[in-house]
């Protein structure tokens, strides 16, 4: 007897925040994963959004004391990583980008930088993630799509 046919069952089994990883086991994957980015903190997490703080004093800059470019991808990207890997409820270090559109509006400087992260669609196999990234005074510094392929479960295998 299968309980597909009971809504409640079904309702939690499609609840974004079923089984969703909370910021502290998307901090401790940073830590394994990705060291480059100690500088980075997942402070609020669901299946639909994600908030990051990144202590910009951290970060490589440009001269004129800019965050760079690659930095302000790198931290939009991090910020989808950990999103799908949230909405996933496990870590999946194989989850890879296939797209990231980034427009650089502003100059963050070197302080707290904010990446808002928000679930735009969740497939099958593709994931597309809206990114915000704003400096100290909340300025929106950039604005970005990302695109994640996720790799197919295999039963009996594990993903991390």
């Amino acid at each position: 007897m299968t309980n597909a046919g009971n809504p409640t069952t079904r309702a939690q089994a499609s609840s974004p925040d079923a089984g969703t990883l909370s910021p502290d086991e998307l901090n401790a994957l940073v830590q394994r994963q990705f060291p480059d980015y100690a500088a980075c903190r997942v402070t609020d997490a669901s299946g639909t959004h994600l908030l990051m703080e990144a202590d910009g004093a951290r970060l490589r800059t440009r001269p004129g004391g800019t965050i760079s470019g690659p930095e302000q991808a790198g931290l939009v990207d991090l910020a989808a990583f950990l999103l799908v890997n949230a909405r996933l409820g496990r870590p999946t270090p194989m989850a890879l980008t296939t797209s990231l559109q980034i427009s650089y509006l502003n100059r963050p400087r070197p302080g707290l930088l904010r990446t808002h992260a928000r679930m735009a669609k969740f497939g099958r196999r593709l994931c597309v993630v809206l990114a915000e990234l704003r400096d100290e005074a909340g300025d929106l510094a950039a604005s970005a799509t990302v695109t994640y392929s996720v790799p197919p479960t295999v039963a009996g295998q594990g993903t991390g």
